[in-house]
């Protein structure tokens, strides 16, 4: 069952050990840097916000550097060109997608609509809070729906928890900070269900990293429903962190309606390094490749201490610790390692971001001195 806990059987030869990159756990303690620094508390390598390690796209950045050029001009016929280009990518019509400054603005928009209206937004917990901070922060309501035993999405009890008054029914998927995914077929079904009651936000902000036969993106649902919008950013697998793109993909009657009540303020760099990005699916491979490398050295790491874990749809991971996550927290730092916050209500468990594989080496070496 993919989203289960897993100890799972350790292969020999990972891909880690065979691409011949890895460094040794002692030779990264003494010669990786961040940012050409040596690595300390004051500098540490981030293993928190789920952020791409390797950057932009060399190719975008030198798009993106010959467009400040030209910022001082108006550019809107390139908001039109990206979206046209990723509409094409994803087999939609135009009308269906609307791109802004990064997935925010657009949860932003949704939750904020949902707040005036006194509405009640039903989600996970755990998960990634955007849109619920903005129902609240408008007047509106927030049910929190436990994930279930297996720290999976439970859709039965989201079902459960939908009232008269729940305008918003949210789903992160791949969820965060636990990466499990929901099972294509059972999204589909429950999309198309609490579509009738409420307007049912998909956020796919690591759909990219989705290699499960059981994950599937609900846009192509979302076109045909008004009442089912999926949003996406760029700021993970394209490094955009703060650089600022996103994407809505919807029926054209809802992302009219979107476009109403949002800003839709990506820049001009911003857009045309966003156009390179997209398209460039070579890039993406090679960062999943990598990710997936790290991804490794760590379920090594919890097989060798026998610590329960989450597999990953994701750029990061979760795993029991055993000991406070704020303690983890504080006591890698010392080190120059920065992981997760804690979460609640799993306050041992902890969440770690995916980064280079040396520098993963070095992370596994450091939590295997303090807690192995």
């Amino acid at each position: 069952m993919t989203n289960k806990i897993t100890r799972r059987e350790w292969l020999v030869g990972t891909t880690a050990a065979a691409s011949g990159l890895a460094l040794s756990s002692a030779a990264s303690a003494r010669t990786l840097m961040n940012a050409g620094k040596p690595i300390s508390k004051d500098n540490p390598i981030r293993y928190t916000n789920n952020e791409n390690p390797y950057g932009i796209n060399p190719k975008a950045l030198k798009v993106m550097n010959e467009a400040r050029n030209k910022a001082h001009l108006y550019q809107f016929r390139t908001r039109r060109n990206l979206e046209a280009i990723v509409a094409k990518m994803e087999n939609v019509p135009i009308e269906c997608i609307a791109s802004g400054a990064g997935s925010t603005e657009f949860l932003m928009a949704t939750g904020a609509i949902c707040g005036f209206n006194g509405g009640n937004v039903v989600a996970p917990d755990p998960t990634y809070g955007s849109i619920t901070r903005y129902v609240e922060r408008f007047g509106g309501t927030v049910t929190r729906v436990p994930v279930g035993e297996d720290m999976a999405i439970s859709l039965d009890a989201m079902r459960k928890a939908v009232r008269a008054d729940t305008q918003i029914v949210y789903l992160c998927n791949p969820n965060n900070p636990i990466p499990t995914i929901i099972e294509k077929n059972a999204l589909t079904a429950f999309c198309l269900e609490m579509s009738k009651k409420a307007m049912v936000v998909i956020d796919e902000a690591y759909f990219e990293y989705a290699g499960d036969d059981d994950y599937a993106s609900m846009v192509s649902l979302a076109v045909e429903n008004p009442n089912i919008l999926v949003i996406r950013t760029a700021s993970k697998i394209h490094a955009f962190a703060s650089i600022r793109i996103g994407f809505a993909f919807g029926n054209p009657d809802t992302i009219k309606s979107l476009r109403r009540f949002s800003a839709m303020t990506a820049s001009y760099p911003a857009m045309m390094g966003a156009i390179v990005s997209y398209q460039d699916k070579e890039y993406q491979k090679f960062v999943i490749d990598k990710n997936n490398e790290s991804l490794e050295i760590l379920y090594k790491m919890f097989e060798d201490l026998g610590r329960k874990y989450i597999r990953s749809n994701s750029n990061f991971t979760y795993f029991h610790a055993g000991h406070d996550a704020m303690d983890v927290y504080n006591k890698l730092l010392e080190s120059g390692c920065q992981v997760g916050r804690q979460y609640k209500p799993y306050t041992d468990w902890v969440r770690i971001s995916t980064a280079k594989p040396e520098e993963m080496h070095y992370l596994v070496e450091v939590y295997k001195r303090e807690f192995g």
